[in-house]
């Protein structure tokens, strides 16, 4: 009888703040239901180890589907030593899980947990798979955090190029960002298998989607997620602006766990009157519900480095609820995807003019039978938890049962190059279409 997969999984976020439960917990127990013996290594923040009822829930969950879960302290303050603490206790408590569970893989998801399963794989001759969940360093460019080719820029890239270069396997979010990779040299060279797994939605918790979008000359729209940085929740908000001129009521809802400061602020510059949005922190389990009262999902981001790297959770939610989204372009393949299968609009810059294209297109869209359906498809297609932990689960036989890799690091006068070297062009390819 073949044995399990033995995997230790460590995401530098926390099982009980959104991503988590959103990302993390339905693919872990979908993991072990596949057979995976997994133990979940978690960073939690102190505001969520305080709710002690929701902690246990979490707990139970993950007991009733064979996890160990070891749930360790999230420290944010001050930000280096708070991260090389956090690095530290969870390569200790990894390396102490090993006397108890000697693990095939190591599979570390995020930039810092990736860091940590590059440390830890070699120490205990596992299998090290890199979930990257994004340009990391280029996202903090794109925020505003640094600069490009500041110091902290060039050397968190050496570190993600060491990262691509010593995996054993490669998981991306999107099919742009598994061809940057594989371009990479040390990639390129060792034939290290990159597969994609799109930040995947647990399509149970969306009830069928209605068969027509009725919006009664009323039109409302919704964001989900954080506000400020890359997120340009500004533009969304004069993007909702400008289509009041056309439908005779408009309403943004938003749904953040950002400070609503944040969000009164970049609504009231972009000129979108008070009366016509509403903001709301939902629970994970509440976000269906709120979907489904909505006609259109909005997903903004600042253009820049990272843009290619990404798979916008929202996105899938917003198809698996049966809404259309409005998205800037490069948001990973949902670009490709709203062309291919008619399920959005694409704004290709912030002018009037642009504004106004798109919220024609919008309007034309949303009169279309069959839309919510269509949306709903987009989301079992691209978006699905099954499949993507199929792959997930096909990834660690094939690296316990077939070839070796050869470990090597990359120059640190590579860091500079971006893993998305042809960006400039692609972005000239895009404006010209």
């Amino acid at each position: 009888m073949k044995s399990k997969p033995r995997v230790l999984y460590i995401v530098y976020w926390g099982a009980a703040e959104p991503l988590g439960q959103s990302l993390v917990l339905p693919a872990v127990k979908r993991l072990a239901g596949l057979g995976v013996d997994l133990t979940l290594v978690t960073f939690e923040k102190p505001g969520d180890l305080d709710q002690k009822a929701l902690m246990k829930e979490i707990k139970y969950s993950l007991n009733d589907s064979g996890i160990c879960w070891i749930p360790l302290r999230y420290h944010k303050r001050p930000k280096i030593p708070a991260t090389a603490f956090d690095f530290a206790q969870g390569c200790a408590r990894s390396i102490v899980t090993r006397l108890r569970m000697n693990p095939d893989i190591i599979h570390a998801r995020t930039f810092i947990g990736g860091l940590m399963g590059l440390v830890l794989a070699p120490v205990l001759g596992a299998r090290l798979v890199y979930h990257n969940e994004g340009f990391y360093p280029d996202e903090q460019v794109d925020a505003g955090v640094w600069k490009a080719d500041s110091p902290q820029h060039i050397i968190a890239k050496y570190l993600e190029r060491t990262m691509y270069s010593r995996a054993d396997g490669i998981i991306a979010l999107s099919q742009l960002a598994k061809r940057q990779i594989r371009s990479i040299p040390a990639v390129e060279r060792r034939g290290t298998p990159v597969t994609v797994v799109s930040s995947c939605v647990d399509l149970g918790r969306f009830p069928p989607p209605p068969t027509a979008i009725a919006c009664d000359g009323s039109l409302r729209f919704v964001y989900v997620g954080g506000v400020g940085g890359r997120y340009a929740l500004d533009k969304i908000g004069r993007f909702v602006a400008h289509a009041s001129r056309r439908f005779s009521r408009v309403n943004l809802r938003v749904l953040t766990m950002s400070d609503r400061h944040l969000v009164k602020s970049a609504l009231n510059a972009a000129g979108l009157r008070s009366d016509c949005w509403s903001v709301d922190t939902a629970p994970h389990q509440a976000v269906p519900a709120e979907l489904a009262r909505r006609h259109v999902g909005m997903h903004f981001l600042a253009q820049g480095l990272s843009e290619y790297g990404g798979s916008p959770t929202k996105i899938g939610e917003y198809w698996a609820a049966g809404l259309p989204v409005v998205v800037t372009p490069n948001a990973g393949d949902t670009g490709e995807i709203i062309s291919s299968e008619r399920v959005g609009v694409v704004v290709n810059e912030h002018s009037d003019a642009e504004y106004d294209r798109a919220i024609r297109e919008l309007a034309s869209l949303l009169s279309e039978d069959g839309l919510a359906k269509r949306c709903r498809r987009a989301a079992e297609s691209h978006y699905a938890l099954e499949p993507a932990c199929e792959r997930q689960s096909g990834l660690y036989s094939d690296l316990i049962h077939g070839r070796t890799t050869v470990i090597g690091f990359p120059e640190l006068s590579s860091a500079k190059s971006s893993p998305h070297e042809h960006h400039a062009k692609a972005r000239a390819g895009t404006a010209q279409s």
